[in-house]
């Protein structure tokens, strides 16, 4: 951990070393404005104030007498400030970088030509241009915007993502089936309650027939959900709502006096989300009916890739109805899907969340892209192997960092179809 640390920090210094070298490139040029002296003099100043920030903020964490969900989520403004302060200068840091190897390409193909001719005159007006670093000022500036309002709005904007799955093994009477999924909601995060009442509505106004809760409740304890439970209970659903238990909902990330206080405390999440009217499946099944037909919801608690634990039993989940013909499987982490649902079983359509699109990144309906697809092969979206699929929710709440940039809380719509997807 030391070492880690370390490495990161140095690596921020050299970006802030770099960036400010590049500022002073750009600034150089022309009459030095009172605001361009004033933005010199105060670049290490804002690295100053943060670290003082930072420092105090810690230091008033430890000696509050809060709770100790409120005093775990008081330390994400500390990643919020970091995030405001160092973004943009990473994103001024690149184009620097890209000024300075400009710089090095032009002058090495200056020797190849005459200092007479007309390229090399070319070339050196090239050099001296300082478009690179004026577009780096506005792109540091555009991406400053992003994040306040990603930190401000971002993680309150819940988006509603349709998606049509279809099955030849689907029974008829589930056609055009509604099943509503969010996961992740992170209650401990909230400082207040409207922004998770507006996205529940959300939810009641897509009519579903069937909701899914795909684990993440709390950060740490069950007490982070006690002010909602009003909230939940307003949801319906003629088929009622599932839920799973997510790696957060363990306990696993304070220190408990006991095991038994953590057992206790996991026991006490169980009852919570009963009384919100959920049915949480404990590596358990459930059957889902419509008319003759139905369908098999199976749900195990959390199984992830270390350092994540593997509580979830999914054979335990399926007992002695591996061969039935139609299964839903709800499950936290996506990796389980690959590394034991579709070697181990036929479960035609896995739920999924706990990637969160990292908070960041790029989607729409054309393109998505974050830097967590760098761990998780499937982390937003619906994929699809053989006869199998996942689809994995980025998330209806936030963690570590009090926002979203480009990756907005989802709500996901999934609308179950017979038969063969029509060719486009």
């Amino acid at each position: 951990m030391f070492w880690t640390i370390l490495l990161f920090s140095l690596f921020i210094l050299l970006v802030d070393i770099y960036a400010y070298r590049g500022m002073k490139k750009l600034f150089s040029h022309g009459r030095l404005t009172p605001l361009r002296r004033f933005a010199l003099k105060t670049y290490w100043i804002v690295d100053l104030l943060f670290l003082f920030f930072a420092i105090a903020w810690l230091l008033f964490i430890r000696n509050s007498p809060q709770e100790d969900y409120v005093q775990y989520r008081r330390f994400f403004l500390i990643a919020a400030g970091f995030a405001m302060v160092f973004v943009p200068k990473f994103s001024f840091f690149i184009f620097t970088g890209v000024y300075d190897l400009k710089i090095l390409l032009l002058g090495l193909t200056q020797r190849v030509f005459s200092t007479r001719s007309g390229i090399h005159r070319l070339l050196g007006r090239w050099r001296r241009s300082l478009i690179v670093p004026a577009v780096g000022m506005a792109f540091a500036a555009t991406t400053f915007s992003i994040t306040v309002y990603g930190l401000g709005f971002g993680r309150y904007n819940f988006q509603v993502e349709t998606q049509e799955v279809w099955f030849e093994q689907l029974p008829p009477a589930f056609d055009g089936y509604r099943i509503v999924q969010f996961s992740d909601t992170h209650l401990g995060s909230y400082t207040q309650t409207d922004a998770v009442q507006a996205g529940l509505k959300l939810i009641n106004a897509l009519e579903p027939d069937l909701i899914v809760f795909t684990g993440d409740m709390v950060n740490n304890e069950a007490r982070e959900a006690m002010k909602f439970l009003q909230f939940f209970q307003d949801l319906e659903a003629p088929d009622g709502m599932y839920s799973v238990l997510g790696n957060h909902d363990m306990g696993d990330y304070r220190r408990w006096g006991t095991i038994d206080e953590k057992d206790a405390d996991v026991e006490k999440l169980v009852r919570l989300q009963s009384e919100m009217g959920f049915r949480v499946l404990l590596n358990e099944q459930a059957f889902i009916l419509r008319g003759q037909d139905s369908i098999l919801l199976l749900g195990v608690e959390n199984w992830g890739l270390p350092p994540f634990e593997q509580h979830g039993d999914l054979q335990a989940a399926l007992g002695n109805m591996s061969d039935f013909p139609f299964k839903v499987l709800l499950s936290h982490d996506p990796s389980h899907w690959r590394e034991q649902v579709i070697p181990q079983t036929d479960v035609q359509l896995t739920l999924s969340g706990h990637t969160h699109g990292m908070q960041f990144g790029i989607t729409n309906r054309f393109f998505s892209w974050s830097p967590v697809k760098l761990k998780y092969n499937e982390w937003s979206g619906l994929y699809s192997e053989g006869g199998q699929k996942l689809y994995v929710n980025r998330g209806f709440g936030y963690l570590s960092f009090p926002g979203r940039i480009g990756m907005p809380p989802e709500i996901t719509l999934l609308i179950l179809r017979s038969g063969n997807k029509p060719a486009i």
